[in-house]
């Protein structure tokens, strides 16, 4: 008997392009391949790529180059976001000449019949499926099965000026809520204790359908349809978007986390108008008020974006000052880079790098601040944290307040039978800036 081929992927960038691998090896577990965790192990291996910003791109390119040295699998196979971006911008197409071949989004389904070709095998043909019905089919699991990504939509409508993932995953395409619920339920009866609803912009989601937000609705059905006990976490949330009726949802069932991801990028009416946010800083601070007045105990993650062409040291200071306030349990900061294809990529990039880096250093030093006082403050309170693993110091874990791989963690003693996905009620011992020590 014919020894079956082996595949191994290596995941780069968001939860997204988690989902999108999960899938990519379902397909391959169905049509027989034996799947590695080793590249060096493996006949052909798939590097799912992001080509979201220039770091991103240099990752990927620095990963297909050292698969290529190791020598290990025959073909390396470049899937993914860059794979779109350079096909649009040739002068990204350098990040992937390490790769023996490119398959874009639209042959995901079609992946074991062109990889049993690039290995010279006569392949069946297999049936092309679109994007949406790809994403109902069976995913194999990576990382730990107690905590999973569940994607509600792909692509993004929004007008930003500095992103060009619209560019990369086209407009916004919704999924239908029952194939959402049913994905929910599958995921569930694998393990997964934690969900993180992800997609470019959870708020916006069912938008495309008529011009009206769905996401509350979405978050009531798998309210009443699903009986487990679970904890759901929204990501990815938009500012403008975000409606008063999904809070009261989250508020109204403790297994939605009070937590929200919610980039805002800044908070300068002058750099929110140059970056298409479609939000005022008055509107933004409306929103972040709702928040407090629904969820009082809501962690809120953010993003923001220094060094954006026309960034004065008056709007940095603004912003400086907005993050000095503590509004935010976490937040991470980016040096502006222009994307070649976007709006901001016209505009002159008349903010030194060395600006940019310090710019970005002082805010996260605000950050810090803000995150240590948080923290200290939380000294001597009970929470329920979900076990994720152990480390040298012990076990680790999260609370409701802390995303998957993002956020900060609980440090706990070992204790005998604990397990990934076990939760427990802890107290809160001591703090560092961004860490917990309980017990």
């Amino acid at each position: 008997m014919k020894t079956p081929p082996v595949v191994s992927l290596v995941s780069l960038g968001c939860a997204k392009n988690t989902v999108d691998s999960e899938l990519v090896l379902g397909r391959f577990a169905e049509s027989g391949w034996m799947i590695s965790e080793e590249p060096a192990d493996s006949d052909i291996c798939l590097v799912n790529t992001c080509g979201f910003i220039e770091d991103a791109r240099e990752e990927a390119a620095s990963v297909l180059h050292e698969l290529k040295a190791a020598g290990g699998p025959k073909v390396v196979v470049a899937l993914g976001c860059l794979v779109k971006r350079a096909a649009d911008c040739p002068e990204t197409d350098h990040f992937l000449e390490a790769a023996d071949a490119r398959v874009s989004f639209s042959d995901y389904s079609r992946l074991p019949e062109i990889c049993l070709e690039l290995l010279g095998e006569k392949a069946e043909p297999m049936e092309m499926l679109g994007y949406s019905e790809f994403l109902t089919q069976p995913r194999l699991r990576t990382g730990s099965p107690h905590t999973a990504y569940l994607k509600i939509s792909e692509g993004c409508s929004n007008p930003c000026t500095f992103c060009s993932i619209p560019k990369i995953r086209g407009k916004q395409i919704s999924r239908p809520m029952d194939d959402i619920v049913n994905e929910a339920h599958s995921l569930i009866e694998a393990g997964a204790i934690e969900i993180s609803l992800i997609a470019q912009d959870t708020t916006a989601y069912g938008k495309d359908w008529d011009g009206e937000l769905h996401l509350s609705g979405l978050l009531r059905r798998l309210r009443d349809e699903i009986d487990a006990n679970i904890w759901f976490r929204l990501m990815y949330a938009c500012p403008q978007h975000l409606s008063r009726s999904v809070l009261d949802v989250m508020a109204s069932d403790p297994r939605f986390c009070p937590y929200i991801d919610m980039p805002l990028q800044h908070i300068s009416d002058r750099m929110l108008d140059a970056m298409g946010r479609q939000l005022t800083k008055f509107q933004t601070l409306e929103k972040l008020d709702l928040i407090r007045e629904v969820l009082p105990e809501c962690a809120i993650r953010t993003a923001f974006i220094v060094g954006h062409p026309g960034e004065t040291e008056e709007d940095f200071n603004e912003l400086l000052e907005f993050v000095r306030e503590g509004r935010f349990t976490h937040a991470g900061v980016f040096c502006y880079s222009a994307e070649p294809g976007t709006i901001s990529a016209r505009l002159e990039n008349d903010v030194p790098d060395d600006v940019k880096e310090q710019r970005r250093a002082l805010l996260m030093e605000a950050q810090r601040d803000a995150s240590a006082a948080n923290c200290a403050a939380q000294i001597g309170k009970t929470v329920e944290v979900i076990i994720d693993g152990s480390c040298e110091e012990g076990l680790i874990a999260r609370s409701r307040h802390q995303a998957p791989e993002v956020d900060g963690v609980f440090f706990l003693p070992e204790f005998e039978d604990a397990m990934p996905g076990d939760r427990y009620d802890v107290e809160i011992t001591s703090a560092s800036d961004y860490d917990f020590y309980a017990e």
